[in-house]
């Protein structure tokens, strides 16, 4: 590992791009690759020195990924670095990974360990790697943020609002005693031969998240600004932070104040939050130490940018002959894009939802020891191949409004093409 201050004060996320630049115009940025923003922290991965690529079509559909993910970051834990990957939403029931137009396939599962890493603040840059000339050169690199190349678009094709109301109306005649709830999506898409790192400075400069992610994998990557943490694993500490019931936001502090009151008295929404908290907390419970598992926060309400949401944060204590991993996978995919009961609605939602998800809804982050972080992958932008895919959705529950529905799912998506 090797050190350095900086003798200015750069915010840390707009230092890590112009490195990522740098670092791409000097050829020495190889993929895959990660840029990871969260707490305060910075952190850039490339060029795997191990690559564990599953569910990409190849096979009986049945390779055991999760011993192979669990092999791979003890490897890593060995080496005191990290692992880094994601899980895309279709891993939960599907061998391949494939664009929601189906214009393009991709591997459903990836992890790598880097060769290197930077851990960056706005005070001080790490690195970790066996390059010891990287950190100075890193150091003297002239601040130069990429030109912003996006341009709003109409998409050439998409999950219509007409058919998204029509599944709408669809999935509720089957929620009775049996499924209580179902998250329904819809997404736009475009051809995109633009930047991701471009649109991933412009894009997060505008949003508020918890954790926002640029991963480019080649032939599949994203840019993610998550209001949404899936589950952090810190020595032991479980958190999650489980986000649905959602409102837009109003004009004003007491407009805002008026929609928070509307927000937490309305039964659906509240029905929606509670049933779907309850089976995160049936889900965990079998990982964490007896009597560890509570709702240290319930029911706040929160505001990213153009939206409210309700929101709880769910804490344990991790069992010492449990993996972190097994944990993790314990609640995914999560029950807040996917439904109540789990299982039940995922089979719902593949019948009324007729196209893959993908990356979407899915989860991504790292692995290091007994240590993990991983986001939901929504609020997010994905790339296959030569496409770019927004995509958003919302819980469905017996007395949803189809057109309120779509309204919300709207919105969401037009706050991400704002950019």
């Amino acid at each position: 590992m090797y050190a350095s201050d900086l003798p200015d004060q750069h915010a840390s996320r707009l230092r890590s791009i112009s490195i990522l630049h740098w670092l791409r115009a000097k050829n020495r940025l190889t993929l895959p690759y990660y840029l990871h923003i969260h707490q305060g922290t910075v952190e850039i991965g490339w060029q795997a020195q191990q690559h564990l690529v599953c569910l990409n079509g190849e096979g009986d559909g049945h390779q055991d990924w999760v011993g192979r993910v669990k092999d791979l970051s003890q490897l890593a834990a060995a080496q005191g670095n990290k692992l880094f990957g994601y899980i895309g939403f279709d891993a939960w029931d599907r061998a391949l990974g494939l664009a929601p137009d189906k214009s393009a396939s991709f591997p459903l599962v990836q992890f790598f360990i880097p060769t290197h890493r930077l851990s960056i603040t706005a005070d001080t840059i790490e690195y970790f790697g066996e390059d010891a000339t990287l950190l100075p050169l890193v150091r003297q690199a002239p601040p130069c943020l990429p030109e912003f190349d996006f341009r709003p678009r109409s998409p050439d094709v998409e999950f219509s609002q007409a058919a998204f109301i029509e599944a709408v109306s669809t999935a509720k005649t089957y929620l009775f005693e049996d499924i209580t709830k179902v998250v329904l999506s819809r997404y736009l898409g475009f051809d995109y031969d633009g930047d991701l790192l471009t649109l991933f400075s412009e894009y997060c400069a505008r949003q508020k998240y918890t954790d926002a992610i640029l991963m480019d994998f080649g032939q599949v990557g994203a840019v993610i600004a998550s209001p949404e943490l899936f589950i952090n694993i810190d020595q032991g500490q479980i958190t999650a932070n489980p986000l649905a019931g959602t409102r837009i936001v109003g004009k004003d502090a007491l407009e805002n104040s008026r929609i928070a009151k509307q927000l937490l008295t309305d039964r659906k929404e509240l029905a929606e939050h509670t049933l779907a908290l309850l089976q995160m907390l049936r889900e965990l419970g079998p990982y964490c130490e007896p009597d560890s598992l509570v709702v240290n926060r319930l029911l706040e309400v929160v505001q990213h940018n153009q939206i409210m949401h309700l929101s709880s944060t769910i804490r344990g204590q991790l069992r010492t002959d449990q993996d972190c991993l097994d944990a993790a996978l314990a609640l995914f995919p999560s029950t807040m894009v996917s439904g109540v009961p789990k299982s039940q609605a995922i089979a719902l939602l593949r019948q009324v939802e007729p196209f893959p998800r993908g990356l979407f809804a899915g989860t991504v982050g790292w692995i290091a020891d007994r240590n993990c972080r991983f986001i939901l992958t929504i609020r997010g932008m994905y790339r296959y191949g030569p496409r770019l895919f927004v995509q958003a959705g919302a819980g469905v529950m017996a007395e949803s409004d189809p057109v309120r529905e779509n309204a919300e799912v709207e919105m969401k998506m037009a706050a991400m093409l704002a950019t």
